[in-house]
């Protein structure tokens, strides 16, 4: 098949068509177009174009040879890595373009612009698809070609002989639009790419810039409009920080790194505007003698027109602070002067004394002292814990002893010997007499908790000792006033070792294999012991250093009260006080050895049941009121219009007096003697508390110890109008884990 040649108006055409692509295609790799829809009119058939909606009739596909132009439009054999332009056209036998012919495309180590490397005619019959390296360090020479398809026809392009070619790229024009700037500036950098062998400019060449300080808008660019390249460089750098002095700019093609270009820029000195206090957590600090950090440290910003500013000297110094502060290096009180890191940065080291207060440190530039920064929530409140700041509490302190698993939270709260909470993280131990105890915890805010549990072993007398015990320092006078142990301060509580006091004896007894704790301390007299507090004498030392400890009981219950001398009858009201109450005093036990009260939570309530009821009824009889029916050993009232007559009733319900000069038609009426029982609890907590007095280390007679106080089991409920049959009910209901509801009857005789 031959091929017409073009004419020169033609060539001239498809080259300005090739260059209006390539240009449209910057920095893709070519743009690919596909037809737009024809316009829609009468044609005749064979002239080109639809002809109705049908196919073109074209009788003859023929497809021009490629032409492969570079990405300034010359036509090329050679393809580099800015890419070139491949283009046929299709005609019919009558030479007339034929639209939307699908024209595929193929070559040795190349991509094309498509994916399937395919696409179709527009109007004018013109297939353009972009051509790039598949490597761009390959070289050599290869082929391209083109098949077109259309209506079952299909035509070929002659191999297209090009090579494979890596670009020698120069930078050449870079310019800095001014080359002096102020700290964090800005200037704007223009250069052009071009071909070292053809000088000509080039487009789509990736361009890089680096510097020794300093930022680009983009860091990587690719040339265009003739191989301009524009950046903006601001004197700042990636951090923040503010460049000063002679800085190089560095501009490199990628694909040859070896042609690049440098220029300075010249930027003037970095002048501090303003400083900032930029810690933003409250800092308290542990007193030197504490046992937590002996040292912290709080942060100020200096800037520069609102960029961090390095190099700034910076005065240190304190505003207020207890007198046994320092800071910068330990042991200074006196202004020191430091130097803003990189990132603008004052680090002040803190050194905390004995003393709390609060503590505020000043920043001030010192080359203008009027521009200053304080600091903010900063303090030295923190000691270690002192035996007199160290309690222990309960959530409830009598549990059920039947079952397992009835828990009772325990937690330590610890102060130093200013009120001041422990450090966080000082550790609590715990042991106890019987049960299940976590073994320690750690404080937050001055405190922790831990959970005790029943399980076993469970103390024959339904008591069971826990101590508590932490490092610390023990209560002493201060009359120095440095808040510090020193020569002439009094030790108020001297402790040396103690003891876990099971039976509650307030002293140590080795035959029972109590718990002792031994600090291996001198043999000095120490303070007197209490349960609270247990201490063996002859144990202690002088110093301030001590293992301090806390020590609580907790009850064992059942659910199942015990009421000693309490029986199951009372006697009724008398006879001639039938509406006073009656007191009656009694105590509600957990156990039978009454040594705790039921456990914490359980209720008690009272209620009567009167069970007897009378009906009295009166008739005239012979001048008498005969009166029948009424409660036994009372005195009936009857009336009768206005008059009213006393009935003695005898232990038979009967009696009977004179009616006077009643009437024998007379009506009668009987008033109802019968009396309702009520009962009342008076006194004594109607719901065990949490927290019940166990009487924990005092004596109760006879060298025993261990019994629940009088006051938390007592009771007192009263009643009236009680009479023989009548019922009281004490109802007592114990809460879970051991739920259970015990009624205890109360009959009147």
């Amino acid at each position: 098949m031959s091929y017409p040649s073009l004419p020169t108006s033609k060539l001239f055409q498809l080259t300005a068509l090739t260059l209006s692509l390539a240009l449209a295609g910057c920095g893709g790799g070519g743009t690919d177009t596909v037809a737009p829809e024809p316009e829609l009119g009468t044609q005749q058939p064979g002239t080109g174009g639809n002809n109705g909606g049908g196919e073109q009739e074209i009788g003859e596909l023929n497809i021009t040879p490629i032409i492969l132009t570079d990405t300034n439009g010359n036509i090329t054999r050679t393809v580099t890595s800015t890419g070139a332009n491949a283009k046929v056209t299709v005609t019919d036998s009558n030479g007339k373009p034929v639209s939307n012919a699908l024209v595929t495309f193929e070559g040795e180590n190349v991509v094309f612009g498509t994916s399937n490397a395919a696409i179709l005619t527009n109007e004018s019959g013109e297939a353009n698809i972009s051509v790039k390296p598949l490597d761009n360090t390959t070289t050599g020479s290869y082929q391209l070609r083109a098949t077109v398809s259309y209506d079952n026809l299909t035509a070929a392009t002659p191999s297209y002989n090009f090579s494979l070619q890596t670009l020698e790229v120069v930078l050449t024009d870079v310019a800095l639009s001014t080359n002096s700037l102020e700290s964090g500036g800005n200037t704007n950098i223009t250069l052009k790419t071009k071909d070292a062998i053809s000088n000509i400019n080039q487009n789509n060449i990736s361009v890089t810039f680096d510097t020794s300080c300093g930022t680009f808008d983009n860091a990587s660019m690719v040339s265009s409009n003739q191989g301009d390249v524009s950046v903006t460089y601001q004197a700042i750098d990636d951090n923040g920080k503010l460049c000063e002095g002679e800085q190089t700019i560095t501009v490199a093609p990628v694909s040859n790194p070896a042609n690049s270009q440098t220029v300075t820029v010249n930027i003037e000195g970095v002048e501090a505007s303003s400083i900032v206090y930029t810690t933003t957590d409250d800092v308290q600090l542990g007193a030197n003698n504490s046992g937590s950090s002996r040292s912290g440290s709080i942060e100020f910003t200096v800037y520069s027109n609102g960029r961090p500013a390095a190099n700034q000297r910076v005065q240190i110094s304190k505003v207020f602070a207890p007198t046994d502060f320092s800071f910068v290096s330990l042991g200074n009180r006196a202004p020191e002067t430091v130097t803003s890191d990189s990132q603008g940065r004052v680090v002040v080291n803190l050194y905390p004394g004995a003393l709390p207060g609060p503590v505020e440190i000043k920043a001030a530039l010192l080359s203008n002292s009027s521009v200053f920064a304080l600091s903010k929530n900063v303090s030295v409140a923190t000691g270690r814990a002192t035996q007199n700041g160290f309690s222990i509490s309960l959530s409830k302190n009598v549990l059920a002893a039947g079952v397992d698993g009835d828990i009772a939270t325990v937690t330590a709260r610890l102060v130093d010997r200013v009120g001041n909470p422990v450090p966080d993280g000082t550790v609590v131990s715990f042991i106890s007499e019987g049960g299940r105890i976590i073994p320690s915890c750690a404080t937050n805010n001055g405190q922790c908790s831990v959970e005790f549990s029943t399980q076993n072993p469970r103390p024959v007398d339904d008591r069971i000792s826990v101590i508590a015990y932490v490092e610390g320092d023990k209560s002493y006078i201060d009359r120095d006033g440095d808040n510090q142990f020193s020569a002439g301060d009094i030790l108020t509580r001297n402790i040396g070792d103690f003891f876990r006091d099971d039976n509650e004896n307030n002293q140590y007894d080795d035959d029972l294999g109590e718990f002792i704790y031994r600090r291996n301390a001198s043999n000095l007299a120490c303070g007197s012991s209490s349960f609270s507090y247990p201490n063996i004498d002859g144990t202690c030392d002088d110093k301030l250093d001590a293992i301090l400890r806390s020590q609580v009981v907790l009850g064992l219950a059942s659910n199942v009260p015990l009421f000693p001398r309490l029986g199951r009858t009372l006697p009724a009201n008398p006879l001639d006080d039938v509406d006073s109450p009656i007191e009656v005093d009694f105590k509600m036990y957990g156990n039978g050895a009454q040594t705790v009260s039921m456990p914490s939570g359980t209720s008690i309530s009272i209620a009567a049941e009167d069970k007897t009821s009378y009906s009295p009824t009166a008739v005239l009889a012979g001048g008498r009121i005969q009166v029948s029916n009424a409660e036994p050993n009372t005195v009936a009232i009857v009336t009768s219009g206005s008059s009213s007559f006393n009935v003695p009733i005898g232990t038979n319900g009967v009696g009977s007096t004179s009616s006077g000069n009643l009437p024998e038609d007379a009506s009668l009426t009987v008033a109802d003697t019968s009396s309702t029982c009520e009962a009342e609890l008076v006194s004594g907590s109607l719901t065990v508390p949490d927290i019940v007095d166990l009487g924990a280390g005092v004596p109760i007679g006879n060298g025993n110890f261990g019994k629940v106080r009088d006051n938390a089991v007592s009771y007192t409920f009263t009643y009236s109008g009680c009479r023989p049959n009548d019922q009281l009910k004490l109802t007592v209901t114990t809460p879970s884990p051991s739920a259970n509801t015990f009624i205890k009857p109360i009959r009147f005789v």
